[in-house]
């Protein structure tokens, strides 16, 4: 009977360090996050989101552990949303209009994706503003004169201060 209970806790005991092996490499899936490109935090948040459904991990580590993946996979697609709006504002201004389409819906996908993930009102309303600026900018420029602002061909003034 005593090799029984040696047996069985021989067993617990390597559970408990095959449960500690899996909390450890979770633990290193979420670190790698930090600073992840959104289509990589996306897959590591859902692998932590399948080693969490092990019902022998404890209920407070799986609730901390999936509120950090969810929270580094939102910040992971605001960061490339800013990185995409901003591209897409000097695309504007450089009046290449097809490549700013396309990294406007660029950004508008990583926005959509951080905004399910629970990005803050803040970012929202910002993303949803400097949308709208990039939307506004660009395609108007003229490189030579126009009825607004006519070539000047009148003599300049040899006793002008600033010329």
């Amino acid at each position: 009977m005593t090799d029984g209970a040696a047996e069985g806790g021989a067993h617990s005991a390597a559970d408990r360090a095959a449960l500690e092996q899996k909390m450890m490499a979770v633990y290193q899936r979420l670190e790698s996050m930090a600073d992840a490109l959104p289509e990589a935090a996306h897959e590591a948040h859902l692998w932590i989101r399948e080693q969490c459904a092990d019902p022998h991990l404890a209920g407070e580590f799986k609730d901390k552990v999936l509120e950090k993946a969810r929270a580094l996979d939102c910040n992971a697609h605001m960061r490339a949303t800013g990185a995409a709006l901003a591209d897409a504002a000097r695309l504007a201004t450089e009046g290449r209009m097809p490549e700013r389409s396309a990294k406007l819906v660029e950004a508008q996908t990583f926005y959509s994706k951080a905004c399910n993930l629970g990005a803050n009102d803040h970012f929202r309303r910002a993303t949803g503003r400097l949308i709208e600026t990039v939307l506004m900018t660009g395609g108007g420029r003229h490189t030579g004169p126009s009825v607004a602002k006519p070539l000047d061909t009148a003599p300049k003034n040899p006793r002008q201060a600033k010329v």
